[in-house]
């Protein structure tokens, strides 16, 4: 237990020093602060240009704000498996005494801290300048919901990010699900406006729950009235750490007999 315990921070410590030793820190802020700007002010002047009411500025801006978690806790972690089979290195890890999935949960902990704070300049950037009113929302009622709501994406993101393991396609998927989380979560406008058979694949998406979660918190909602989306968004997050547990076994054993460990 200790020895999986130690792999994981060995392995946010690894992935930290990696992703700095590539891209400085100024320009890592740089690039974060960018790409939640822009997301978000490109989706609030298509809503600016829709002119719905139910799907205003401040609607748009506060669900691009939360679904930036998605970039980090989700494809921040598929990423990371599929670099680790383009550069070679997949089958190295086999070598050491911490089981595949213990190193990917803690390059999902790195991505976590990521995602918090990616978050949160989006959170106050969508404050600033698009509108959002957040004067109404308790501070340590929505850093539950962006945490509960981070542990649940990154969860996610284990699972596609198993994929990698045994194919190649798992940054692919990452990227689909980035976009799905733009199309079929709230984000951008309400669930009710997808057609009906659609509307029921939106709530396998703890990005869904996240984001109904903070609109209700920066409305005055309390611990208590989230409780319910709270609770799900746990189970969830749960079942896919179990899940991409399994998965990362039964991948890593199908990679060894196929011999495509690192194969890209």
């Amino acid at each position: 237990m200790m020895r999986n315990v130690t792999g994981v921070k060995a392995s946010a410590l690894v992935a930290m020093r990696s992703q700095f030793a590539v891209v400085g820190p100024v320009l890592w802020l740089i690039q974060i602060l960018s790409t939640a700007l822009f997301q978000m002010w490109f989706f609030v002047l298509v809503s600016d240009f829709a002119g719905d009411p139910a799907a205003g500025p401040a609607y748009v801006a506060l669900g691009n704000a939360v679904s930036s978690l998605t970039y980090a806790a989700v494809y921040g972690v598929t990423m990371a498996a599929g670099s680790e089979k383009h550069i070679g290195t997949m089958a190295s890890i086999l070598g050491t005494p911490t089981r595949m999935y213990y190193v990917f949960l803690g390059k999902g902990a790195y991505q976590s801290v990521i995602g918090l704070f990616t978050v949160t300049v989006s959170l106050l950037l969508s404050s600033w300048l698009f509108g959002v009113d957040l004067s109404g929302a308790d501070p340590l009622t929505l850093a539950t919901v962006l945490v509960v709501t981070c542990f649940a994406m990154v969860g996610f993101g284990m699972v596609i990010g198993s994929v990698g393991v045994y194919l190649r396609s798992s940054m692919v998927l990452g990227s689909i699900v980035l976009y799905l989380g733009l199309l079929l979560c709230g984000v951008n406008f309400p669930i009710a406006y997808l057609p009906g058979w659609l509307q029921p694949a939106s709530y396998a998406f703890p990005l869904t729950y996240g984001v109904e979660a903070v609109r209700r918190v920066a409305m005055g909602a309390g611990l208590a009235d989230v409780s319910h989306l709270l609770i799900v968004m746990l189970a969830m997050g749960a079942a896919f750490y179990v899940l991409a547990y399994l998965l990362f076994e039964v991948f890593e054993r199908l990679a060894l007999r196929r011999g495509s460990l690192d194969m890209f």
